[in-house]
């Protein structure tokens, strides 16, 4: 039996490898202004706590840009969407003034991404 591996051609290729490009200089433009914004708003008194605003917004990103990867089907990464988790619940539970540790959330959601990994194969 002959098997047959479907290639991409080069041009295709590229047009992948710059889609992806353009999904992580949108991700570090849109951290920065994030960043920026944060500090501004807690300096002019109208927000409390920058930080929790800065970790729940950076996670957020990295999990809509994973999103876009999988719409635009290219290869996610494990690490950003572990860390986007991290991000997303840390700053959430900082917002709502909920004290508890990093690493029993890392642990959770490193739990979690171990369950959905059985589940999808």
């Amino acid at each position: 039996m002959v098997q047959v591996e479907v290639v991409m051609d080069e041009k295709a290729l590229h047009a992948r490898h710059m889609l992806n490009f353009k999904l992580v200089k949108l991700s570090w433009a849109l951290f920065l202004i994030l960043i920026g914004g944060s500090f501004i708003l807690e300096s002019l008194k109208k927000i409390d706590n920058s930080w929790a605003i800065i970790y729940a917004g950076s996670g957020a990103i990295l999990l809509l840009l994973n999103l876009l990867r999988i719409i635009w089907k290219i290869n996610i990464s494990k690490f950003t969407t572990w860390l986007g988790a991290v991000g997303l619940l840390f700053g959430v539970a900082a917002l709502y003034k909920v004290d508890f540790s990093i690493w029993s959330a890392a642990i959770l959601i490193i739990g979690l991404i171990m369950l959905f990994e059985v589940f999808r194969k």
